[in-house]
């Protein structure tokens, strides 16, 4: 008896410690797990943390400032920005700036370096009094385009890391990437002039962006020089838009015979601005885009629109001559309230209108009295203010070129001015006009005077109907 309780002492005594050890050993293996996800939890804490730092430290969300000086045919680029130090900046500056865009200068040094407060500092080495509009551009390329190691591992090697309104994608040999972009139009001038870097606003993205089916919306407007058509459209980013201003239906050939063109950005939004020279009764504007064109974003399209646009529809598309279809948008600006004599230009800028008479048709050289076939342009000017509303403003401004004496200029623009007016009120037919005179000589050109056609353009009389304040 005393032998088979023994046994049954053992027993229980070996039961109950397999159970304490098994009990210790699930305590240890919680401990454990508990333990690997308070470390797992705290090792991705750090990682946000290093992440936040280095965001604080390193932004990708891109900024840029400063300005452009223009005095005496030179260009200085006075750059800020929240670029990594160090980080290589392309500058470039281009003639013909609404359409070829030649780079004035093929063998210049172009590029800078941002210095540890984000600045950068570019002297633009051509003397450029010579030229019209420049189009000066800031770009910050990467995908091997030289930038230091450290810039792309934040960046990334294709930009594929860099936001911000002045990120534009771009594709090189069949390969997309990001680049950081601004331009800036400048009219080199003997007085200097300041021209701001600004942010571009955005437009919130439209819904169907990149859809087949195309719409365009549009506003215009334009100064004394230029149209100016400011469009939202579901339009992929880099599309190529090209513009031109035609006379009337029997034009054969644009005003400005090389065409305006633009590359709609990343919220489908685009700004076109195009020269013109004469507003016309029966003028308009021809927007349009084909499949082969100066496109950025060429796979992209291929697959969204087809090789020849031929998946594209929507009201703006048309079918295209060579294959496939086309984009075309015709606007027509209101014309201006009176028509251009023949050999003089109307343009408008608002309510104010302006007619240009070159001296030429008006005035033999270094005089003051009108010329005899100076009546056939004039009486046909007076036929046209004689429909003018009563009380309506006008100046009667004369202009000269800056070849010789500056007061001697300034007496001649008065004189030429003068001589216009009288015969205008000799006719009888303007009197419900509100005329007044003034000489500018040589003080406001329209062009340069560096050359025979600039001078010419500057030697004028200008009509202005109903001038701005």
């Amino acid at each position: 008896m005393e032998k088979k309780t023994g046994w049954l002492l053992l027993i229980v005594t070996t039961m109950f410690l397999l159970v304490g050890c098994e009990s210790k050993e699930d305590t240890q293996t919680v401990e454990a797990e508990n333990n690997d996800e308070q470390t797992s939890q705290v090792d991705k804490e750090q990682e946000v943390d290093s992440e936040e730092k280095a965001d604080e430290q390193f932004p990708t969300d891109i900024q840029l400032g400063g300005e452009v000086v223009a005095e005496n045919g030179k260009l200085v680029v006075k750059g800020t920005s929240n670029l990594m130090e160090g980080t290589i900046v392309g500058i470039d500056w281009l003639d013909r700036a609404f359409s070829i865009r030649n780079p004035v200068c093929l063998l210049c040094d172009k590029s800078t370096e941002v210095d540890e407060n984000g600045d950068f500092t570019f002297e633009i080495p051509s003397d450029l009094t010579s030229f019209g509009h420049i189009l000066v551009t800031i770009d910050v390329l990467l995908g091997g385009w030289g930038q230091p190691d450290e810039i792309e591992a934040v960046y990334g090697e294709d930009g594929e890391n860099l936001e911000g309104p002045f990120v534009q994608k771009h594709e090189i040999i069949d390969e997309e990437y990001q680049k950081i972009s601004a331009s800036i139009l400048v009219l080199p001038t003997i007085e200097q002039t300041v021209y701001p870097i600004e942010t571009p606003k955005r437009e919130k993205v439209p819904d169907d962006y990149g859809s087949a089916e195309v719409w365009i919306e549009t506003e215009l407007t334009n100064d004394h020089r230029y149209f100016y058509v400011k469009g939202k459209s579901n339009l992929l980013e880099g599309t190529e838009l090209v513009a031109s201003y035609f006379s009337s239906e029997e034009a054969a050939v644009a005003q400005n015979w090389i065409s305006s063109s633009t590359n709609v950005v990343n919220d489908g939004t685009f700004l076109i601005q195009i020269p013109y020279n004469t507003i016309t009764e029966s003028g308009y504007i021809v927007i349009n885009s084909k499949p082969k064109s100066r496109h950025l974003l060429e796979m992209r399209m291929n697959e969204a629109y087809g090789e020849t646009f031929e998946k594209m529809t929507g009201e703006p598309v048309i079918p295209n001559e060579e294959g496939g279809n086309m984009i075309e948008v015709i606007l027509y600006p209101e014309p201006p309230i009176v028509e251009a004599p023949e050999d003089t230009s109307v343009t408008t800028d608002g309510e104010e209108t302006k007619i240009q008479l070159p001296d030429d048709i008006l005035f033999d050289h270094d005089q003051s009295d009108l010329k005899p076939d100076a009546q056939k342009t004039l009486d046909e000017l007076i036929q046209n203010l004689e429909t003018l509303k009563a009380d309506t403003v006008m100046e009667i401004n004369g202009h000269t070129d800056n070849a010789g004496d500056d007061q001697y200029n300034m007496e001649l623009s008065e004189k030429r001015a003068k001589a216009v007016v009288a015969y205008l009120l000799q006719s009888g037919k303007v009197g419900h006009i509100k005329i007044s005179t003034a000489g500018y000589g040589e003080t406001m050109p329209i062009a340069q005077n560096n050359s025979e056609d600039g001078k010419a353009k500057n030697r004028r009389v200008e009509i202005v109907i109903n001038p701005k304040e």
